[in-house]
Parts: structure tokens; sequence; C-alpha cells
């Protein structure tokens, strides 16, 4: 089977937009990821200036804690 002018046209105009589709998709992740990112660092540098790397890994793990805790998370944690 043969395909036509106008058949590789239509061929290439989907494989075109596959491909703008595609590159749009992985800048707006990226660009997701980069906001996360800097959001977590202001974060991490608002509520807890001056923490070691070491409790900033055990932060990221959900082992440390660092600005006001809430009156039911207290307690969570004191049942613990």
């Amino acid at each position: 089977m043969r395909l036509s002018k106008i058949e590789w046209m239509w061929v290439a105009v989907a494989a075109g937009s596959i491909a703008c589709f595609g590159s749009w998709l992985q800048g707006e992740m990226n660009r997701t990821a980069l906001a996360r990112a800097e959001r977590e660092t202001q974060d991490m540098r608002g509520t807890c200036a001056g923490m070691s790397a070491h409790e900033a890994q055990m932060m990221t793990k959900g082992e440390l804690w660092c600005g006001e805790v809430g009156a039911a998370r207290a307690e969570a944690l004191g049942k613990e």
C-alpha cells in the first residue's frame, strides 16, 4: 500500500503535533520541578534557619520538625 502526498502530509502533521506536545509537556514538568525545589528551599530557610545537612535530611524523611507544631500533631507525637 502506497501513501499519497496528502496522506504523507497528514502523517507529518500528526508526528509534528505529537513531538510538539511532548516537548511542551517536558518543559512544564521541568518548570514545575524547579518551582517545587525553590519552594522547599525557601521553606527550609524560612522556618529552619541554621539547619545542618543531617538535620535537613532528617526533616525530608519526616523525622525532624521545625517551626510551630499544632496541638493535634503534638498530641499524636506524644502518644507514639
